[in-house]
């Protein structure tokens, strides 16, 4: 059984291993890249932090970033945008990721959003397919990269990041 709670002081380091092995270790982000360090980043990352827990054991978390959030990067008035979504690898392919991104919507729902989005990268393609079954439309009018969005100042930040809208009417 899934269980989707706030997270706690003792699951920041659970929650950095986690994300690091989700992200840098799976090959979607750099060792060196920036966002490595902002995806271990527990102190920034700790408002609106949610863990899912089995048997005992932190197996995922997600960070969402309601309307005024100093985390949102592509969400509009009215919108939530949940960010920065690992699964620990031992713990993928079992629905974890599905059971934190159903409780992201229904806490868009309680807040009475029209829309949850998620940037993705192109590389994780099972979690798109996840959107996609969960209802999330790809907008590629919203697409975005780091030198176009100003970040960085050198065309290696070309890379594109999809994002997927899901409306909640």
């Amino acid at each position: 059984m899934v269980i989707v709670r706030p997270a706690t002081l003792d699951d920041h380091p659970a929650v950095s291993d986690l994300t690091h092995q989700a992200y840098v270790e799976s090959g979607h982000v750099s060792a060196s890249d920036p966002y490595a360090a902002a995806l271990t980043d527990m102190q920034a990352r700790a408002a609106n932090l949610f863990v899912a827990e089995v048997e005992g054991q932190i197996a995922g978390s997600v960070n969402i970033a309601t309307p005024g959030s100093s985390m949102i990067e592509v969400a509009y008035d009215n919108e939530l945008e949940f960010r920065m979504l690992a699964v620990h690898p031992w713990y993928q392919g079992r629905g974890i990721g599905r059971e934190l991104v159903k409780f992201v919507l229904n806490h868009a729902r309680q807040h009475d959003l029209s829309q949850v989005v998620i940037t993705t990268m192109g590389s994780m393609t099972t979690a798109q397919a996840m959107y996609a079954r969960l209802g999330f439309q790809r907008a590629p009018d919203r697409d975005w990269n780091l030198y176009t969005a100003g970040i960085v100042d050198d065309e290696q930040g070309l890379e594109t990041f999809l994002v997927y809208v899901h409306p909640l009417n």
